[in-house]
């Protein structure tokens, strides 16, 4: 079982950078008399994506996003073309790039329909998602575009634009595009075990990745952003060991194993690469909330899913929030969105536990050895690939 779960987090590796590094952007733009004016940002390691990115040979991935903007980002005003300045760069957060962009209208903004469009990084990623913030006077507008829809339209002669739609879309698409929360959801099904279990364990989920979404977007508290990334993983690999030891005799080991492993791991990054990992207490607290699950009968533990995912919900919930605290709405503008987010959220993850309940649905059909290893199988890969995911994300602090 050991080479089993080596050879799982070695064939998953290439998974890795598509787990939580949900595809997105952000702009804010403002409104003065016939121009417009935004900043653009997104993280560096999403802009090394673009081809002007990889075309160019000194690695200024500013001056590759400025690029890759003037082409993708445009604005008009009934059929014409407002004028665009050449995109500048701005200071940004480290990790971070930001691009200041400006146009030039035929007439002002507060007098004539005014469509921006943003197609960039959706060629190079079809699940992006851009973030805009738009202040023209009393108005204001917050909406998430996606390659389904590219373009806003501000309208003096109609009521502001609701972003409603747009946040739904983005909150869907941020549970089915991060293949770590699909991989938790797996993981809590498999625990669960029977269809009216997954459905509570769900429910509970809900709970929890609901209320850490609102008070982290609402700024009541701030979650260690390393931290939480960490702990999602862990999130993954513990309701997989759990599953393991429920499934059958053979895998009691997995819970003491996992434990062991969180012990070792801070003091190992901490010590050996000289760098300081999220903090200590993740570890440790992990590892003594995973053998006081193993001192339960598996049995109890099963009857615990439901708690258990909405604890692992406040997790994720945090994880979430990110697309949204990026905007700093103003909280009298936060509520809508937010509601609209986790309403997609909760639609993202029942396609997810549809789509898990057809597999399953046709796995029923085969003999019964192989369903059980079939579900073995599974519960050992997300082992593995929720323990590498941890791992990735405690080391990666010191590489970037």
């Amino acid at each position: 079982m050991i080479r089993t779960l080596i050879v799982l987090a070695a064939l998953l590796w290439p998974m890795a950078a598509q787990a939580h590094t949900a595809s997105r952007s952000f702009s804010t733009w403002s409104a003065d008399g016939a121009t417009l004016t935004a900043a653009f940002e997104t993280d560096a390691r999403r802009a090394t994506q673009l081809p002007e990115a990889q075309a160019r040979a000194d690695g200024d991935l500013t001056a590759a996003l400025a690029a890759h903007l003037s082409s993708t980002v445009t604005a008009r005003q009934a059929g014409a073309a407002c004028t665009a300045a050449p995109p500048a760069p701005l200071a940004a957060e480290p990790g971070q790039i930001r691009v200041q962009l400006a146009f030039r209208c035929p007439a002002p903004i507060a007098t004539t329909p005014t469509t921006l469009r943003v197609n960039a990084f959706f060629a190079a990623s079809p699940t992006h998602v851009h973030y805009l913030r738009l202040d023209a006077g009393e108005r204001h507008i917050e909406d998430a575009l996606s390659t389904r829809r590219n373009s806003l339209t501000l309208d003096p002669a109609a009521a502001t634009p609701s972003g409603f739609l747009g946040f739904v879309a983005s909150g869907a698409e941020h549970v089915l595009g991060g293949v770590d929360h699909v991989a938790f959801l797996l993981a809590l099904a498999l625990l669960a075990g029977r269809p009216l279990a997954a459905v509570l364990a769900a429910t509970g989920f809900t709970i929890g990745h609901s209320v850490t979404l609102s008070l982290v977007a609402l700024g009541l508290i701030q979650p260690h952003e390393a931290g939480i990334e960490a702990l999602i993983g862990f999130t993954i690999a513990f309701a997989a060991a759990e599953a393991l030891r429920g499934q059958s005799g053979r895998g009691g080991w997995a819970m003491p194993a996992l434990a062991a492993f969180m012990i070792a791991l801070a003091p190992l990054a901490a010590s050996v690469l000289g760098f300081a990992p999220p903090p200590l207490g993740i570890y440790f607290g992990a590892a003594v909330f995973t053998l006081a699950m193993a001192a339960l009968p598996a049995s109890d533990a099963r009857r615990l899913t439901p708690l258990l995912a909405a604890l692992f919900g406040l997790a994720h919930g945090a994880g979430f929030a990110g697309a949204l605290t990026a905007l700093e709405l103003p909280r009298e503008r936060l509520v809508g969105a937010l509601f609209g987010f986790n309403v997609g959220v909760e639609l993202g993850q029942l396609a997810a536990l549809a789509g898990f309940a057809l597999i399953a649905a046709l796995i029923a059909r085969a003999p019964p050895i192989w369903r059980e290893r079939a579900a073995q199988a599974s519960a050992a890969a997300l082992l593995a690939l929720g323990a590498f995911w941890f791992t990735q994300r405690t080391f990666l602090p010191a590489f970037g």
